[in-house]
């Protein structure tokens, strides 16, 4: 079984090309889905608490809080990530133990921090240009053009990612474009 990282920074379009793969019947294991799911796990919740007091109120998680303050903090932003990194990592190679396909692909925006890199018979990275994916933050977080840059700024380089992965897409918005570019990588990618 080939096991496939799809990664790439914020707003890059990394779901989309997995929602493509998904179409063209192949396994997708969405990291931020386990993040989502971890947020709702009382134990986690727990775990969460002791970094972020203010976050966790009768059992919800408040995101926007969160966010706010990893991006005031690099402290914070660092014990969040060691937290998430190790739960979401452990969760991923359980499901990737229990999977029986020709290839299975998994979104990971954090490979890195992650400790994933290594996991993968390849690595897909998805990029889009600066002006694209702050758009892109705009439009889906509501925020203003200076808070996606900053939120872009939080995270790792296009050319860090570029430089450990197999393979580069291209997202600007051309989505039949990016439907035929996938298809053709699948189609190498498993032979």
């Amino acid at each position: 079984m080939k096991k496939i990282a799809v990664t790439g920074g914020i707003a890059s379009g990394k779901s989309v090309v997995c929602e493509i793969i998904e179409k063209l019947g192949y396994t997708v294991i969405y990291t931020d889905k386990i993040n989502s799911e971890l947020l709702t796990d009382l134990e986690y919740q727990k775990k969460l608490a002791l970094i972020f007091p203010s976050a966790v109120k009768n059992g919800i998680v408040d995101k926007k809080y969160i966010r706010n303050e990893i991006l005031q903090d690099d402290s914070k932003r660092l014990a969040l990530n060691t937290l998430a990194h190790s739960e979401i990592k452990a969760r991923v190679l359980n499901l990737l133990n229990k999977v029986d396909t020709k290839a299975i692909f998994v979104e990971i925006p954090l490979i890195v921090e992650s400790g994933m890199k290594d996991c993968f018979d390849q690595i897909w990275c998805v990029v889009a240009d600066m002006d694209t994916k702050i758009k892109r933050i705009e439009k889906r977080d509501n925020v203003s053009s200076i808070a996606a840059q900053k939120i872009i700024q939080c995270q790792k380089k296009d050319n860090e990612l570029i430089s450990l992965s197999d393979i580069v897409i291209e997202n600007n918005g051309d989505l039949n474009k990016l439907k035929e570019e996938v298809g053709r990588l699948i189609c190498t990618a498993i032979k």
